[in-house]
Order: C-alpha cells, then structure tokens, then sequence
C-alpha cells in the first residue's frame, strides 16, 4: 500500500512539473502589435521652397471622412527630423524644402501607441531660391526719348519655361521722386526722365515657372530683374514709324526738340501706330478721322494690257472707311495711346466710331464716359449730306480687259497726271462732237461750272471706267447709301439708234477689287450689279439724265466680307455684239455730279 501511495504522489507530481509550461510556445505571442493602417500612393507636385504629397489614390478628402483603422495622425519625416501633423490627412504639404538638395521624404500614420506604418517614400529635389536666381526673363524692347521710355515685350513675357501673371516697377523720375506702377499686360511707359541721365528700372514679375518635365510650379513667385538706361539728348534724332504723317502734320525736324511745341496731331484712317506719340511730350490732343489733312492718302497703281493709271492720293474724303473689319484692324502702339491718356497728357481725342476697334478695348471706356474720347457722330460738320467723288480716285478700265477700252477725257485742270496719259483733257466751253457743237447744259448739274465732267469715247463693246479707292479704304455704304451721277450723250440721235443705244444703259458694278487684281483686297472678290433705270433721256442732246444707286446691298457692316472698295462705270452694258469704233462717228456719253448722298 506504501508503494502505491508513493507511486501516486509520484506521478501526481510529474504531472504538476509538466504542465506548468505547456503554454509557452503561445506566451510569447500574447503582447502582438496591430499597426495602424498605411497610405496607398505618393503622388507629389513640387511648389517653391516646398512639396505637395498626395496619399490616398482616392484623392483630397476632409481628415474627418477618413477611416483608416487605427491611425491617429500622420507623420513627415525628412532629413532625421519627424513633422507630426495631429491628424489623419490625404495629402500633406511640406515646407521649408530651401537647399537645393535631393531629399527623401518619408510618410507614415501613427496610432495612439505610437506603432507607426509602413511609410510611404518620395525622392525629390525642390525649387529654391538657387533656382529662383537662375530663371530668365525675355529682355524688353525699349523706346528711349530725352523725356520718356517705352518698356515693351512685343511677343509677351510668357515662354518655354515660364507663365507670365504682371509685373510691377519703379525707377526714379528727373525729380528724384520715385514713381511705381503695375501691369498685368507687356507695356509701360516711365514718364518724366531727364535728358542724358541714367535710368534705372527695378521690375518685379509674378511668374509660375515650367519645370523640366512639362509641368507647372505649384506657386506663383517674384522675380525681381532691373536694367540701366542712358536718356539721349533733346537733339537726338529718331526714325518715325509714321513719317509722313509727321510730315503732313507740320513736322520737318525728327527730334524731341522740334516736336516740343506740337499740342495736336492729325492721323488718318489708314495709319497703323501710334509710337511716334512719345516724342511729343507736349501732345495734348488727337484727331483720328484724317479730315483736313493734304495729300495723305495712298495710291494704287494698275498696270496691265500696256496701259498704267492709278487711284489714291491727295486728302481723306467722308465717304471713305478703313476696309478692315473692326475685329481685323491691329494698331501697334495702342498701350502707349492708353498711357498718355491715362496720365493725363491727352485730354481729347476725335474719333470716328468703329474706325479703328477701340470699342472692343475695355480700357478705352472711362474715356469715353468722361468725355476724353469724344465719337463723331453722323451729323458732324466733316460728314456732309453731298459728297462729290474726286478724279483722285478715277480708273482707267482697259487694264481689266481690252474690252474695256474708252478714250476718257475730264474737263477740270487734274488731268492729265504726272506720268500717265490714262485720262486727258477737254474744254466743256467749246465742245464737238464728230464735228458738231455741244452744249453741255451746265445749268442742269449740281457743280455748274463745268470743271467736273467726264469724258467717254467709248472704243469698245464693254467700255467702262471706275470710281476706286486705295486698298486701305473701302467706300462707307452705311452712312453714305446712294450713289447718284448725271449722264448726257453727246452723239447726235440718228447715230444712237440700233446696236448703239446699249451705251444709254449703264451698269454700276460696286466689287472689292478689280478683275485680274485680286491681290488688292483681303477679303476675296464680293462683286454684285445694282439696277439702273435704263429709258435713255428724252432729249439726248439737251438733257442730263440723273441716276441713283442704292448701294446698302453692300452694308459693310462689321462681320461682311462686301468691303466695297471700286465702282465701275459700265457705259456699254457689255452687249454680246462687238463694236466697231467709227473715229468720224464716235458715240461720246459724259458722266458729271458724281456723288454720295446719305439718303
């Protein structure tokens, strides 16, 4: 029995030492830690002196819409150093980034434990200072008189490598009081310098750079440039851009000195900048209708089947319009007009509406509110309700086509002109016709004197002249809508009867530019006939039958492509019958009292 109770305490105590450490293969495993959740992406976008990281591929999302299991915050570590962010973000903004260094960037979430993630790992070298320094800016095109200077980035500041947001500057003025000024274009101007000084301009601009692989620096920075200028004397000639103009408007001297007592200048429709303004540092007032000014225009010559003439010269007239559309025309030098105005120099300015788009420039507005830009309205003395067509703008037809060939013939002292022999002279006191008197019947025209008739000895089956302007204008059929014009025969009856009466039809034929020189209009060929009332006068050799157009098929409106610029004279109608000229009876019409009417 002994040995019994021995072997049961025995095996009692064995079985105590055994399972005293049956779980210690599980102990170790009883203190396991659950790390909070880790970010999905590392997508960054470099801005100055820092980094934008974006960590979730779902993308920016509020720190309290995120479930992220157990993590608390997130955490940026970079450089050994760790920038706690106090709560759970998509993405993080890191800053202070100022060497131009490649750094390694680590983010993590933390728990409340602080067992953190497996960290999300960036490689990057930011924009500094360093490259800040190193960014360059287009040089400026700069206009230097002995007063003033223009500051011009032509082609803008905007590049391959960088955005252009504006700029300010300043420089010091002949005072010594520094001026300032801001842009959000390309253009100033530095007022009030004195002549033959050193002028410094200090520039700060707002760009947002172009990084090396296309994109865009997430910041808008300062970049501070300056440049050193020496003011030329009072005497310093300059080039002109509009000479004759200049010239046209009394001046002969091209320097800031012989511009000084300027205080008005005239330009004409036609112009295309106004940069010579900076040389006129006491130019208060401007008038851009081009009325008054003396041999201003332009001339067009045509030249083809071996016969020249020409339209153009001589002064602007009312019923002549800039042939661009509005949205078309493209003054250079408008900033500059615009800084005169706004600093006060030009008080007023004289302007036909539409002539040259200021309407579709915002800036000009307050001008016109406050009375600094004044539109010439239709009732203004310069648009009278007649206006003759000067033999300035005549045509020889022939160059079209031979067909067109007449003998033309003015009874004023403008033909013939200098060089050409495509129209001559006749005395309207002692006209014959194939050997007989004609009287002209001054008295019937509206110009009795005589001096503005038209000779026409028609030398073919088409013949025709025309009425042109240069391919700067076209003809204003808005505010001028009927062209009217006299016409008498000065052959005798019997020799108008038969195939010879097409020539008492004539056809008007308004078109952008003549046959055969489609190189005159921008706009192609927009060519239409207009109706004339074709029943020959009564009397053919007593009489001057008068003839109305109504020329608004041609609006010329803002959007048309009908820029009218030429009007032929079409005597023969263009019969299909050819003609054969008889020198001992030639068919003689006469066209006078050409002109527009408003109404």
């Amino acid at each position: 029995m002994k040995k019994i109770f021995c072997f049961i305490l025995t095996g009692v105590l064995f079985a105590l030492a055994s399972c005293s450490g049956q779980y210690d293969n599980i102990e170790k495993y009883g203190g396991e830690i659950v790390y909070p959740a880790s970010y999905d992406t590392a997508f960054y976008q470099i801005g100055y002196n820092r980094v934008e990281i974006d960590l979730l591929k779902q993308g920016r999302v509020p720190s309290d819409q995120i479930k992220m299991g157990k993590a608390s915050q997130t955490i940026v570590e970079y450089d050994g150093k760790q920038y706690p962010q106090g709560e759970v973000k998509s993405w993080v903004n890191v800053t202070g980034l100022t060497e131009a260094k490649l750094y390694r960037i680590k983010v993590y979430t933390e728990d409340e434990f602080h067992n953190y993630s497996v960290p999300q790992e960036i490689a990057i070298i930011p924009f500094t200072d360093q490259d800040k320094d190193l960014l360059g800016v287009g040089s400026p095109k700069l206009t230097i008189t002995p007063t003033s200077m223009v500051v011009d980035w032509p082609n803008g500041i905007s590049s391959a490598i960088l955005d252009y947001y504006g700029l300010a500057y300043n420089y010091k003025d002949k005072n010594g009081q520094t001026a300032t000024g801001s842009i959000a274009n390309s253009f100033f101007v530095c007022n009030n310098l004195a002549p033959e000084t050193e002028v410094t301009v200090n520039i700060d601009y707002r760009v947002v750079p172009i990084l090396s692989d296309g994109t865009k620096l997430l910041d808008t920075i300062v970049v501070s440039k300056q440049f050193a200028v020496t003011t030329p004397n009072a005497s310093t000639p300059f080039t002109p851009t509009e000479a004759q103009v200049l010239r046209i408007n009394g001046v002969t001297t091209f320097t800031s000195a012989a511009c000084q007592s300027i205080t008005k200048l005239t330009y004409p429709l036609h112009m295309s900048s106004f940069a010579d303004l900076l040389y006129f540092p006491n130019l208060t007032e401007l008038d851009l209708t081009g009325a008054g000014l003396q041999n201003v225009l332009p001339t067009l010559v045509y030249d083809r089947n071996g016969v020249k003439t020409q339209c153009g010269g001589g002064e602007w007239q009312p019923f002549m319009a800039r042939v661009e559309k509005p949205a078309d025309i493209n003054i250079s030098g408008l900033p500059l007009l615009l800084s005169m105005m706004q600093s006060g120099q030009i008080t007023k300015v004289r302007y036909i509406p539409n002539s040259l788009n200021f309407e579709s420039r915002p800036e000009f507005e307050p001008f016109v509110a406050n009375g600094v830009v004044e539109f010439v309205q239709n009732d203004d003395p310069i648009f009278p309700d007649v206006v003759f067509i000067q033999p300035q703008f005549y045509v020889k037809g022939q160059p079209v086509d031979n067909n067109w060939s007449m003998d033309c013939f003015y009874s004023g002292d403008y033909f013939p002109r200098a060089g050409l022999t495509d129209c001559l002279a006749f005395n309207s006191d002692n006209e014959t016709v194939n050997g007989d008197p004609v009287n002209l019947q001054f008295n019937q025209l509206l110009q009795p004197d005589g001096k503005n008739i038209f000779k026409c000895v028609i030398k073919m089956r088409s013949a025709s002249f025309a009425m042109n302007l240069p391919k700067e204008y076209r003809y204003d059929n808005q505010r001028y809508k009927k062209l009217r014009f006299k016409m008498f025969c000065g052959t005798a009856a019997a020799d108008m009867s038969g195939y010879n009466g097409n020539f008492l039809a004539p056809w008007i034929r308004p078109m952008n530019y003549m046959w055969n020189f489609g190189n005159n209009s921008i706009y192609g060929q927009e060519s239409w006939g207009v109706d004339c009332e074709r029943i020959p006068t009564p009397d053919i050799r007593n009489n001057w039958k008068e003839y109305t157009i109504d020329m608004q098929a041609n609006n010329g409106g803002p959007t048309s492509n009908r820029r009218n610029r030429c009007i032929v004279f079409n005597i023969g109608h263009e019969p299909s019958e050819a003609f054969s000229y008889n020198a001992e009876k030639e068919v003689v019409l006469y066209v006078a009292d050409i002109r527009f009417t408003k109404d």
